[in-house]
């Protein structure tokens, strides 16, 4: 079990602190009359605050996507199950991750018993994998300024990285922009022939028109899905994201623990592992250009 700097809080600060705000809570800081137990010190979340050992590390939250959210938040739940925390406001919130992590699985799992929604969801995959393939394929070609295919692959080259990154972008913006895409390509069909490039230029483009159909036809039975989903996994993460920000805000007001300490080091440690993970994640997408 998990005690905090060789302290526990009377019944006043208990309540103080179940009662204080989210957005106090998340905000990073805890004001010292709150937690008169306890040395503390105020770390707003910023970026000064990465990489330190003492503390969990921030990063992009709202970048994930809604299946990468979910399984971080399971993973956070998790990571504190497993050591346990016996601290009122912690469990407290715990508790409503946990909460979260139990609606949005009914959630996705709801929309991924939808076929064209499953459909529609790979082929938002699978054209973002085309794209990549296509983008690579002509920067192999650069690589040799000596290759006669040098001229033509530069030239389609320029029209791709103008358009944008499509796995950054949110699904309609994607679907708008290779379909811009294939326009600005097709008086180039013969330089795209001459590199060897065709067969992935139409495999995409194929692939985002099949996603534009499915998406239509989604749309026409989204009133059906609504009133069959309670709650959508974009509501439920409104909700998920000040309460992991209330957790960390916490955690990170704490320092200088004599007692079980090595337990306390072990989720601060487990919890920036699974952070860099994501991160890393977010920043690989974010790179490829």
């Amino acid at each position: 079990m998990l005690f905090i700097n060789n302290a526990t809080p009377d019944a006043r600060e208990q309540r103080c602190l179940s009662t204080m705000p989210l957005q106090t809570l998340a905000s990073g800081v805890v004001k010292s009359q709150y937690l008169s137990g306890y040395k503390i010190t105020n770390h707003n979340h910023n970026k000064k605050n990465k990489n330190k050992t003492d503390m969990i590390n921030t990063f992009g939250l709202t970048n994930l996507r809604n299946a990468e959210h979910y399984k971080f938040i399971s993973s956070v739940c998790a990571i504190f199950e497993k050591y346990g925390v016996e601290h009122e406001t912690i469990a407290m919130l715990l508790e409503q991750m946990a909460t979260y992590v139990a609606d949005a699985e009914a959630a996705m799992t709801f929309e991924m018993q939808n076929e064209k929604v499953r459909e529609k969801n790979e082929l938002c995959i699978y054209r973002d994998k085309l794209h990549s393939k296509l983008f690579n394929y002509l920067k192999s070609i650069l690589y040799d300024e000596f290759d006669e295919r040098f001229d033509n692959a530069q030239t389609i080259m320029k029209i791709v990285k103008d358009m944008g990154n499509p796995a950054r972008m949110p699904e309609n913006v994607e679907s708008v922009m290779l379909t811009t895409l294939g326009t600005k390509l097709e008086p180039f069909a013969e330089q795209i022939d001459a590199i060897g490039a065709k067969r992935l230029v139409d495999d995409l483009m194929n692939a985002n028109k099949r996603f534009i159909e499915i998406e239509r036809q989604t749309r026409e039975t989204a009133a059906q899905l609504k009133a069959a989903k309670p709650t959508s996994i974009g509501e439920l993460r409104k909700k998920a994201d000040p309460i992991y920000r209330a957790l960390t805000g916490i955690i990170n007001g704490y320092v200088n623990i004599p007692d079980n300490k090595d337990t306390w080091k072990n989720i601060i440690d487990e919890m920036n592992v699974l952070v860099a993970k994501y991160d890393h994640l977010l920043a690989t997408r974010k790179r490829r250009k």
